[in-house]
């Protein structure tokens, strides 16, 4: 998996149902479910071995329309651009390869449906609990399914458990986390469910998860690896998260060495 979507995943442990976040100001909706009252994320940069951005544009109602994403590596730049277009219950997401169907119930994200011939993905299905929060997510390929599986406990994500069964191989990765009662104005942006779900970048409530829990460390063993991910924050003058430093430190239990590597994500909102 890539180091992003690892860290994407890990992140969706800080998101506690719409109902059950933290913030000053009561968060309003409109008829979309877009929340209209608090600053739009306009930019994310990703700082590691590379730079990659993504850049953000609405319409007046405060809609997701263009993602512009840009991958920077070895003196190169690789870029493209996804829009969207809302509909009734509908979301499209079209770019140069695929068209992405949202299909939405109550406001809430129930399937993704894609077409990209260049990817082994297809689809998704999201399952909630009566308490509209997310508990499952099942992604389907060409040669198998992995299903993404929420532990929660008095309100917030304790545990992710990410299975992946294939023609020939399984796999499973457990994932704990840790709080120490840190929160943000807004909510906290890292999270995709899928590969390029970058929609809930800056509309995590189409799945019930606009959050504002910040985590101090994640943790994962398996038979092979121990890691741990500590996180720190910094904030604008509002108290929205300006940027986030993941120090990830992996342990070989075969060897016990250990490496250990840094990725900042920076945050603009207006």
């Amino acid at each position: 998996m890539k180091t992003f979507r690892l860290i994407g995943m890990a992140l969706l442990a800080v998101c506690v149902s719409f109902a059950s976040c933290s913030d000053d100001d009561e968060p309003s909706k409109n008829d979309d479910g877009v929340i209209t009252n608090q600053k739009q994320l306009m930019q994310i940069k990703m700082v590691d071995s590379e730079t990659i951005t993504w850049d953000f544009t609405y319409d007046s109602k405060g809609r997701l329309i263009s993602i512009n994403h840009a991958e920077k590596y070895n003196g190169r730049t690789e870029r493209d651009i996804t829009n969207y277009i809302w509909g009734n219950n509908t979301i499209i997401a079209e770019d140069d390869n695929s068209t992405r169907t949202y299909t939405l119930d109550n406001n809430l994200v129930k399937s993704i449906n894609d077409t990209d011939d260049y990817s082994d993905w297809s689809n998704a299905i999201f399952t909630y609990n009566s308490s509209n929060q997310l508990i499952a997510v099942q992604n389907t390929y060409t040669d198998g399914t992995s299903v993404d599986a929420y532990t929660w406990n008095n309100g917030r994500i304790t545990k992710l458990t990410y299975t992946e069964n294939g023609s020939y191989y399984s796999e499973e990765d457990v994932y704990e986390y840790t709080y120490s009662g840190k929160t943000c104005k807004g909510y906290f942006p890292l999270y995709s469910p899928s590969d390029n779900d970058d929609i809930f970048y800056v509309h995590p409530e189409l799945i019930g998860l606009r959050c504002s829990q910040l985590p101090d460390q994640v943790y994962s063993k398996d038979d092979y690896d121990e890691e741990t991910s500590k996180y720190s924050y910094t904030f604008d003058k509002d108290g929205y998260v300006e940027s986030c430093t993941v120090v990830n430190t992996e342990k070989n239990l075969s060897d016990n060495t250990i490496d250990t590597y840094t990725t900042v994500f920076t945050f603009t909102w207006e």
